[in-house]
């Protein structure tokens, strides 16, 4: 950690004596290292150190003249919970087209940490000294090249993001109250961005909410040597970034980053791991990037959101389903249930939403099943298994209850099931004369076509992943057979399901 603290003060020295001389690694290496230094002890959202984090980058932009977009101040205050110590840093870069700078692409990083937690600093210097630094000297490239720019791009260091993305949040609704929302024709989120080299690339998530993404982004036409990994949409229920207020309100957004590979909220994010290199490269991307959407003269909205960010779900959902069941064997007229034996099964799953709330999902699965069944030549003995393949299809009405990240689900309908396999098995307690009979084929013959009642619950976390607990009850007696007492399938079953889309 002290070395840290030299390397850190050696650098702001030393950029002082060069001055605008510096080359954009060195300031970058600076910006890191101060904002990461144990001094700012992880940059807690609203602490003392935050401020003093944030004096820094205002000291930078208004060292190399970025204006501020309100009241002749950077800072933006929010309230969380009745407290008023949090402060976005907000500027402007104008465009000049006549009609496009009156639109805005957005780019921004949050600036804040963990802070100090049981007496170890986590000093983030991955998450987001890295992203801060990023978005500090593309603002430096774009105003270099001010003049060519159309849109007017507004420049982000958000706080409060680790504490629930308050920071973007505040200043999505501000914009929206002074309908200025509307006019955001794109959102970057600038995240995690200072691991290149061990990741190997860079990952743009919710390229799908932009027309001609592939085009826009292209690494050789705007001259870069990075390679970009595309994702069309943000998927993860576990990770959001300030893009979120944002794309919810309907604004095509991209999340930037060099992914997990650094250690993560963890006491080791440090400013010596920083691949510097890298994050020089995708500082000139990302300011090739904003400069090229600045100045699109088409439509940027594809119209496309993220599941995750939409509040109305996909039409139609498919997922691969797996999981076990439970199966026993019902005796009504002796009012006897036999014993449970484990199976398995695995399928497909399809869902049709009618709103939030209401969904219809059926299940296509192949299922085996195991279950006792008492020995007619020792009615004492349950040494009989009756095993069956089948394919059995539940259809049932769901309602839902929560929101995109943890929703609950109540589940009722009825189910089909075609046996193409059944048969009696013997063990080594069976009766001989049970077994015999079995052998020569006077066993019991199953009914191909069973069906009944099914219900369940279960919960999604993101809507991609869903785990479930269903049961079912047979309402066709399980056997073709007259002469032996009436007998019924019953199955419980927990399966998790995975969402293609």
């Amino acid at each position: 950690m002290k070395r840290t603290l030299i390397i850190a003060t050696a650098l702001l020295l030393m950029s002082n004596a060069m001055g605008q001389n510096s080359t954009q690694r060195q300031r970058l290496e600076q910006h890191v290292y101060t904002l990461a230094a144990d001094s700012l002890q992880g940059r807690r959202a609203g602490s003392l150190d935050a401020h003093r984090a944030a004096n820094y980058i205002t000291r930078q932009w208004r060292a190399m003249g970025l204006k501020p977009l309100w009241n002749n101040d950077y800072r933006m205050p929010f309230e969380l919970s009745g407290k008023s110590e949090y402060n976005n840093l907000i500027a402007i870069i104008e465009g000049n087209d006549p009609v496009l700078k009156n639109e805005f692409i957005v780019i921004g990083g949050h600036y804040d940490h963990l802070g100090v937690r049981k007496g170890k600093i986590y000093n983030g210097a991955d998450d987001n000294a890295s992203g801060t630094a990023c978005v500090t000297e593309v603002a430096r490239q774009l105003l270099a090249r001010q003049g060519e720019l159309k849109r007017s791009v507004i420049i982000c260091a958000f706080d409060a993001e680790e504490i629930g993305l308050h920071g973007s949040t505040a200043l999505a609704q501000k914009m929206e109250e002074l309908n200025l929302l509307g006019r955001v024709k794109l959102m970057m989120s600038v995240d995690m961005v200072g691991w290149l080299k061990q990741s190997g690339s860079l990952t743009l998530e919710g390229t799908g909410t932009l027309l001609n993404s592939d085009q826009l982004t292209d690494t050789k036409s705007l001259g870069i040597p990075i390679k970009i990994t595309s994702k069309r949409f943000e998927t993860s229920p576990f990770g959001a970034t300030d893009t979120e207020p944002f794309a919810k309100k309907g604004v095509p957004t991209l999340a930037v980053t060099t992914g997990l590979k650094s250690p993560y909220h963890k006491p080791e994010d440090d400013a010596d791991l920083i691949d510097y290199k890298g994050l020089d490269l995708v500082t000139d991307y990302m300011a090739a990037l904003t400069l090229r959407v600045a100045n699109h003269q088409g439509t940027l909205a594809s119209g496309k959101l993220s599941p995750k960010h939409s509040s109305n779900p996909l039409p139609f959902n498919l997922g691969l389903s797996l999981g076990f069941n439970s199966a026993w064997l019902r005796f009504p007229e002796a009012a006897f249930s036999g014993k449970s034996l484990i199976g398995g099964e695995a399928g497909l799953a399809l869902q049709c939403n009618f709103s939030k709330h209401f969904s219809l999902h059926a299940d296509v699965l192949y299922a085996y099943t195991r279950s006792p069944y008492p020995d007619p030549s020792d009615i004492y003995h349950s040494s009989l298994r009756l095993h069956q393949q089948s394919v059995t299809v539940p259809l049932m009405l769901r309602y839902y209850a929560g929101d995109y990240y943890a929703s609950f689900y109540l589940a009722f309908g009825g189910y089909y099931s075609y046996g193409f396999d059944n048969a009696f098995r013997t063990t080594s307690t069976t009766h001989p004369a049970t077994a015999a009979a079995i052998a020569s084929g006077n066993g019991q013959h199953c009914t191909a076509h069973q069906y009944g009642i099914t219900w369940g619950f279960g919960f999604d976390i993101g809507k991609q992943w869903e785990f479930g607990f269903t049961a079912g009850y047979q309402l066709n007696p399980l056997f073709v057979s007259t002469n032996m007492p009436r007998t019924f399938n019953t199955f419980s079953s927990c399966k998790l399901t995975y969402y293609l889309f």
